[in-house]
């Protein structure tokens, strides 16, 4: 009967959280909740709030499934949860935690410690095993996203390329602005507010190098491989081909007559709730993996039919060397006339 009833919260009103409190509150004391784990029925998060290991543990056809990325994230956030409702309104998610209550991108091996921080001035800093409570002694920066307390999506950017480094910290600036959680200019004034933070010159640097266009981290991160390289870039260039077509493409670079193709990226897209095809328009969810093939290879064809060279980047592609084989591959296929082209957007897109 016990169990039962600890179910039943974990499956309701708890949504796979329980605190030792609630539990008591339902007739179950410490004894029960340690045989509850040792059923493994529950897992402890902390000290005095559980999750359900059934949840912890998603069935193989769950979403969290999909990938190691997507299970990591899907544990960090129901610890995060457990953390929040054990200590209530004194705290809310930063850093990395924060990135992803925002939806943002970052690295797996930053999800490993969920990240608080207090809501109020004149506590301390406390480490335990699995989290950090951080101090901020800064106003306004707190609020709610889906239902849950977060620092502002500028302050957890900022954060994350702090604690994780410049190249994640800009794949964060970048999808943030790109799906209207902050604007450069938000980032911008929330760090001349910090100024006296330590390491604050990565996140200086992150934001130098953001530019908010950027539509997946892959994106992001060629575009410091190119700025690494040294080579002159325009970031979705449009291009209107000679057979009538308008393209979008990742990146031009118009001394060479290339053009680039970040491969494999999920596009953020907040106004359509969906990826974007590589025309700029909203793509169906239902739309075939061989349909999106095919379309690809007729964009391809006809960008070298009308002169340029086309590289494709994977993830697997990004460094500096490999890179450049790809654009000196790329640029055997150049023809004069794809020098230097000027955006031509369609009519819909010059649009208001």
């Amino acid at each position: 009967m016990v169990q039962e009833i600890i179910t039943a919260h974990l499956e309701g009103l708890g949504k796979g959280v329980i605190t030792a409190a609630e539990a008591r509150r339902l007739g179950c004391g410490s004894t029960v909740l340690r045989t509850l784990v040792r059923k493994k029925v529950l897992l402890r998060a902390a000290r005095g709030v559980y999750v359900s290991a059934k949840l912890w543990n998603p069935p193989r056809d769950h979403p969290a499934r999909a990938s190691s990325f997507a299970l990591q994230e899907h544990r960090h956030l129901l610890r995060l949860d457990a953390l929040l409702r054990n200590y209530g309104p004194t705290v809310a998610a930063s850093h990395q935690s924060a990135v992803l209550v925002w939806g943002l991108p970052t690295q797996s091996a930053s999800l490993g410690r969920v990240h608080l921080v207090h809501t109020t001035g004149g506590r301390k800093a406390r480490r335990h095993d699995t989290f950090t409570i951080h101090t901020c002694e800064l106003d306004d920066v707190l609020t709610r996203h889906q239902g849950r307390p977060v620092v502002s999506a500028a302050l957890a950017v900022i954060g994350q390329a702090i604690t994780v480094g410049v190249r994640q910290g800009v794949a964060a600036m970048d999808a943030a602005i790109v799906a209207g959680h902050t604007t450069e200019a938000e980032v911008a004034a929330m760090l001349e507010r910090m100024r006296h933070t330590p390491r604050l010159g990565l996140a200086r640097r992150a934001a130098g190098l953001a530019d908010g266009l950027a539509e997946s981290p892959g994106e992001s991160s060629l575009r410091l491989v190119l700025i690494e390289l040294g080579i002159s870039f325009v970031a979705q260039h449009w291009i209107h081909t000679e057979s009538g077509q308008h393209y979008r493409v990742d990146f031009y670079l118009p001394d060479l007559g290339v053009v680039l193709e970040y491969d494999g990226q999920v596009k953020y897209d907040a106004a359509h709730g969906g990826r974007t095809d590589r025309h700029g328009l909203a793509e169906s969810r239902g739309t075939s993996g061989r349909s999106a093939l095919l379309k690809e290879k007729a964009r391809e064809d006809d960008l070298r039919l009308d002169g340029f060279g086309v590289g494709r980047v994977t993830a697997a592609d990004l460094s500096a060397q490999r890179v450049a084989r790809i654009i000196a591959t790329a640029r055997r296929q150049v023809q004069p006339r794809a020098l230097r082209r000027q955006a031509e957007p369609p009519p819909w897109a010059s649009r208001g």
